[in-house]
């Protein structure tokens, strides 16, 4: 499978482009890595980098959280600004290895879904790379983050890809919540029940336990998700290509 005619939505977790144990601090050769492998497939892409140790750095300070609160502006700005320095990073290796980003700021979310299908359909048309990065934004009563995989699954809903790949810093998803023993190969719906309540890795954007309810609501639109190591350019690669047994896949319901 070359994938020249298909559409992936792929999620680049903060815990792979970044080191989050140290503030601002870029995983540059995790980020060429999967900008190299990304440019050698064929497909069209759009693509969705989170915040790592650079937006979660000052939004864990702000206390900012996906959940509508006051904030203070200057907290804000620090964030939103941490969010565009790794912005500029991930476009610049993306160039560097022939992929044209073209960055979607989040504020497109309040036009129409129709207007964002519109948009994006046009970008890939055109040969570009549409590039999307959580990012803080305003609500009812304050400030809140929208994390990538928010973007990502509201992505989906709209495009309906071939399938949606999430690049973590793991081999998969355990099948015990203190990551040990085996990698679930197919992740069931029921099994998320055993995963709530056992949220070991919270972030402000809400750890591993939210990114598998998005995953699973990515899969009930009827698109595969597959949930694999990003720090492994050959396991990305065959994500990409659709192959089963490298990481943790939740089938797409049909």
């Amino acid at each position: 499978m070359d994938g020249i005619n298909e559409n992936i939505v792929i999620k680049l977790g903060g815990s792979v482009i970044t080191h989050k144990d140290h503030a601002l601090t870029l995983r540059s050769d995790a980020v060429d890595a999967l900008s190299e492998v990304l440019s050698k497939h064929r497909s069209h892409k759009i693509i969705v980098h989170g915040g790592g140790s650079f937006g979660h750095y000052y939004a864990k300070k702000a206390g900012l959280s996906t959940n509508c609160r006051l904030a203070d502006t200057k907290d804000a700005f620090l964030t939103r600004n941490s969010m565009f320095t790794l912005n500029r990073h991930i476009v610049k290796s993306l160039h560097a290895h022939g992929i044209q980003p073209y960055v979607v700021t989040p504020f497109i979310y309040n036009k129409r879904s129709n207007a964002i299908q519109s948009l994006i359909l046009k970008l890939l048309t055109q040969g570009f790379t549409p590039l999307f990065f959580g990012d803080v934004i305003p609500c009812e009563n304050g400030l809140k983050i929208i994390s990538g995989d928010d973007i990502s699954y509201q992505i989906c809903s709209i495009i309906k890809p071939s399938r949606m790949i999430f690049c973590i810093d793991v081999d998969g998803i355990y099948a015990s919540p203190t990551m040990e023993g085996s990698i679930i190969e197919e992740f069931d719906r029921e099994m998320l029940k055993v995963f709530i309540g056992h949220n070991l890795n919270v972030d402000v954007t809400g750890g591993i336990v939210r990114k598998l309810q998005i995953a699973t609501e990515i899969s009930n639109l009827g698109v595969d998700v597959y949930l694999v190591n990003g720090l492994k350019p050959e396991i990305v690669f065959k994500a990409l290509n659709g192959v089963r047994g490298i990481g943790t896949c939740i089938k797409g319901m049909k």
